[in-house]
C-alpha cells in the first residue's frame, strides 16, 4: 500500500491560540487604540471582544499597526508589516503579523510556522524567519532562517547587508563571531551604536 505524505500549509506561531481570547491591544493606524479581549489566531482580520460577554467584531489587519497579547505573564507584541520576499531582497510582499523581539532603531522581528504531516499529525517541522525593519524602511528585511539545519548560513549571507552601515558589527557577523542564537544581542549591539550616532 501506497501512502501519500502530504502537509498542511505553514500555520503562523499562533496557531495554538486558535479560538482562544487573550486581554490585549489593538494600535489604529491614526495611533487610536482599544483595550479587550482578542482572538490570539492573528490573520487578515482581527476578532475582537470589548468584553467577555459581548458580541465579537472583526477588525481589518490593513487598519491595524499593532497587536500585543498578555499570554500568561508575557506581554507579546505583533506588528502587521510587509516583508521582502525570496533570496534577492526585491519584491515585497503583502503584510504579515510579526512577532517583535527587540525594539530599537533596526527593530527584530520573527514569524514562526509548523508543518504537520497529514497521515498521523505526529511528525512535525518548525521554522522561523527573523526580520529587521528601521523607521521609514518600506518592508522588513529577511536577515535569518532557523530550520534545524545550516542556520548559520542565512544569517551570515544576509545580516552583513543589513547591518552594513556598522562595518565592524557586519565583520563580526561574517567572520562567525556573532552566529544566529546571538541575534538579539547583534540587534541590541546595533542599536546602541545606531543611538551613540545621533
Amino acid at each position: 500500500m501506497k501512502y501519500i505524505v502530504t502537509f498542511f500549509i505553514l500555520f503562523n506561531s499562533l496557531t495554538s491560540f486558535a479560538d482562544d481570547y487573550y486581554k490585549g491591544t489593538v494600535v489604529y493606524l491614526d495611533g487610536k487604540a482599544r483595550t479587550g479581549l482578542i482572538d490570539g489566531y492573528l490573520s487578515d482580520v482581527i476578532s475582537f471582544k470589548t468584553s467577555e460577554k459581548a458580541q465579537g467584531e472583526k477588525i481589518q489587519s490593513s487598519g491595524l499597526i499593532s497587536v500585543s497579547l498578555q499570554v500568561k505573564d508575557e506581554l507579546r507584541e505583533f506588528w502587521y508589516v510587509k516583508t521582502y520576499s525570496g533570496w534577492g531582497q526585491k519584491k515585497i510582499s503583502d503584510p504579515m503579523w510579526l512577532r517583535v523581539i527587540e525594539k530599537g532603531t533596526a527593530t527584530l522581528m520573527v514569524n514562526n510556522t509548523t508543518m504537520r504531516g497529514s497521515i498521523s499529525n505526529t511528525t512535525t517541522a518548525g521554522f522561523s524567519d527573523y526580520y529587521c525593519i528601521r523607521k521609514g524602511e518600506p518592508a522588513a528585511k529577511w536577515i535569518s532562517a532557523v530550520s534545524g539545519a545550516n542556520n548559520n548560513q542565512m544569517f551570515r549571507a544576509k545580516a552583513p547587508l543589513y547591518f552594513a552601515d556598522y562595518p565592524e558589527l557586519a565583520e563580526k557577523i561574517k567572520s562567525k563571531e556573532y552566529k544566529w542564537k546571538d541575534l538579539e544581542i547583534v540587534v541590541k549591539e546595533y542599536n546602541k551604536w545606531a543611538l551613540s550616532k545621533k
